[in-house]
């Protein structure tokens, strides 16, 4: 089993991807969250590990759209 770090690391480079003409980052995150716990899930690892090693889920995924964000293809505000 992965640790959660490990996991979160590893499934953010597979499912988290610049998205061309995104308005609602907030809401594509929201549906990527449930994503995340299921597969954390799937590795044998809870929804309370994850927050320990990712802190609020919510804004770890923001934080890392974020850093794949292309000023030329990225988010539009």
């Amino acid at each position: 089993m992965p640790t959660p770090s490990d996991f979160a690391k590893s499934w953010v480079s597979q499912n988290v991807h610049n998205v061309p003409g995104l308005e609602d980052m907030d809401r594509h995150v929201a549906g990527l969250r449930p994503e995340f716990i299921a597969a954390a899930k799937a590795q044998g690892i809870t929804e309370s590990q994850l927050d320990a090693a990712v802190g609020d889920i919510d804004d770890f995924l923001t934080h890392e759209y974020e850093n794949v964000h292309d000023p030329e293809l990225g988010f539009r505000d």
